[in-house]
């Protein structure tokens, strides 16, 4: 009586058909998405960017096979991604704008690289050894990347089209320093340091980040105006990171690795960092209970391919504790479930 109570008054049977619905509907998602990977994949989409197409039309275009084409695209107009306007013929409908532009087209892309896409399918493997064996294949994710260029710049530009709104609302969030200097570790080309240069005109910046990207970051900044305020370093931050500045933000740095590798990371920054210097990690945090959120499925992804993870506040308590900080604030920067984590280094004993 009381799990009918739980569930609505429904009985086990009717439980488990609805639970066989919901695995249906996955199943179902998996199989759509398959289709529009692989028509992204072979560049249709920007096919139907000027109007409607035959099928006949996109498999030259696109050196595919008609009848199979077809088949993709019929699945994929079902989405309400595209539609039928004649038979045999397709165009994008307003809702498949979103294959020509945006933040899920570069995830599409980046998701629906072959060993991106397969590593998912290795499950069961990592599940089995705690291993995933893309990383035993590859290295890591980024060594993976470095030598596939054109992933890379997917992989970049997803970054950047993902952490703009980011970095914009972190402005917003009363936790940067007005003056003085902020060291952004592991900052990429600069995306959040120019957002808070701009934001603060009397604070400068600071960006640590590989050789190979130094260049980059310098004519980012200095595109946005602020590269008189900002000096790019190149180096390693498990080494050292520039000393002494006011606050250190550390920017989806810390899922990418493992707890002894993250607590390394925040040792070397504690060990830079004044008394009164203030600790700020962007990163989504995992709720405690069950309910839907993007870190539970993008930890998913970690596991897949990735030597980090998803963490939860206590679990980011733990860790910035083992380093010498102290977690002081989470604050939720209301842009698809990322976060702030403020933290401030605890005197040392």
């Amino acid at each position: 009586m009381e799990n009918q109570e739980e569930s609505g008054a429904l009985t086990v049977d009717e439980q488990a058909e609805q639970g066989s619905a919901l695995l249906a509907g996955m199943h179902r998602t998996v199989l759509r998405f398959s289709a529009i990977r692989a028509l992204v994949a072979i560049g249709v989409p920007e096919q139907l960017r000027e109007g409607p197409r035959s099928a006949a039309d996109l498999a030259d275009r696109c050196q595919a096979d008609a009848s199979a084409l077809t088949r993709l695209l019929r699945t994929t107009a079902s989405t309400g991604l595209m539609r039928t306007v004649a038979p045999g013929t397709y165009e994008l409908t307003g809702a498949g704008q979103a294959l020509l532009d945006g933040t899920e087209l570069l995830r599409t892309r980046h998701s629906g690289n072959p060993e991106m896409w397969a590593s998912l399918g290795e499950l069961t493997e990592t599940a089995r050894t705690g291993r995933a064996p893309f990383l035993d294949r590859f290295g890591s994710t980024y060594n993976y990347l470095s030598t596939r260029p054109a992933g890379s710049a997917v992989f970049d530009a997803l970054m950047t089209s993902l952490y703009e709104s980011v970095a914009i609302s972190l402005t917003q969030a009363s936790v940067l320093p007005e003056t003085g200097t902020i060291a952004d570790i592991g900052g990429g080309k600069g995306t959040f340091l120019a957002a808070f240069l701009k934001a603060e005109p009397e604070l400068r910046g600071v960006l640590l980040e590989m050789p190979r990207s130094v260049e980059v970051a310098r004519e980012y900044l200095a595109e946005e105006g602020v590269a008189d305020r900002a000096e790019v370093v190149a180096g390693d931050f498990f080494a050292a990171v520039p000393v002494g500045a006011q606050a250190y933000l550390l920017s989806h740095i810390i899922h990418n690795w493992s707890d002894k590798e993250s607590a390394d990371i925040l040792r070397v920054v504690r060990s830079a960092i004044p008394a009164d210097g203030r600790l700020l990690v962007v990163d989504m945090v995992l709720p405690d209970d069950d309910r839907e959120h993007y870190a539970k499925d993008l930890d998913i992804r970690m596991l897949a391919s990735f030597d980090g993870k998803e963490r939860s506040e206590a679990e980011f308590a733990e860790l910035l504790d083992s380093a010498g900080f102290r977690l002081d604030q989470v604050i939720d920067l209301d842009v698809a479930g990322e976060c702030v984590i403020v933290a401030s280094p605890v005197p040392a004993a």
